[in-house]
């Protein structure tokens, strides 16, 4: 299979002249915040793990500010639908992401994404793995995390516990984008946060590769 790749262009910027469209009943909860006007996006991958590694199977996989349709160069690009809040979501609902927020103004966080696993059909072999990612936009630029004040990122469930916090500024400082951990779903449909914590110096779409 082909691997996956969104384009990498937000609205308003200048596209480069050469171009790629690059437990039961628990609930999980990706908190993103910083401060400046740097602009750190969030993103989910759902995937399937059948023994070969978390591999999605399309487009309608990824939760990413770059797989939100729009326009770019005259062309439509993005398979998801943005909601009139600027939310957007996979899977019906399954996986929601808060609008893409472009700096670091807000009080508090500054992005979400949540992750209802019950909402998501099993598959028929393997089970389900959804990475979860932190990268700084745009990569090709020179900022790494320790360029970023007070970035951080929480995992919570359903009752409001940490299962991870981390300082992207600090522990991860080196890196334009960290996998924090995925959301794994057994064949029982049983759910848990596996924690990561691997660093990665290419763009979104380097990262996708790994599973496509």
């Amino acid at each position: 299979m082909a691997n996956l790749v969104l384009n990498l262009t937000k609205p308003g910027e200048a596209a480069p002249k050469l171009k790629l469209n690059l437990s039961k009943g628990e609930r999980f909860t990706a908190r993103l915040s910083w401060d400046g006007a740097t602009d750190i996006d969030l993103h989910a991958i759902v995937c399937v793990n059948a023994g070969d590694g978390a591999k999605a199977s399309s487009l309608g996989d990824i939760l990413s500010a770059y797989n939100v349709r729009r326009r770019i160069g005259g062309d439509e690009v993005g398979t998801l639908d943005k909601k009139t809040d600027g939310s957007f979501e996979v899977h019906d609902g399954a996986l929601v992401h808060s609008p893409d927020a472009l700096d670091g103004a807000q009080d508090g966080i500054d992005e979400w994404i949540k992750v209802d696993p019950a909402r998501l059909a099993r598959p028929a072999k393997g089970f389900i793995e959804i990475p979860l990612v932190s990268m700084i936009h745009p990569q090709a630029g020179q900022r790494r995390f320790r360029d970023v004040s007070n970035a951080q990122v929480a995992i919570v469930n359903a009752s409001g516990e940490e299962l991870m916090r981390a300082s992207l500024s600090n522990q991860f400082g080196e890196f334009v984008g960290v996998q924090m951990g995925s959301v794994m779903i057994d064949d029982q449909g049983t759910a848990s946060f596996v924690a990561v914590g691997v660093g990665f110096n290419g763009d979104f779409n380097s990262v996708l590769g790994h599973f496509s």
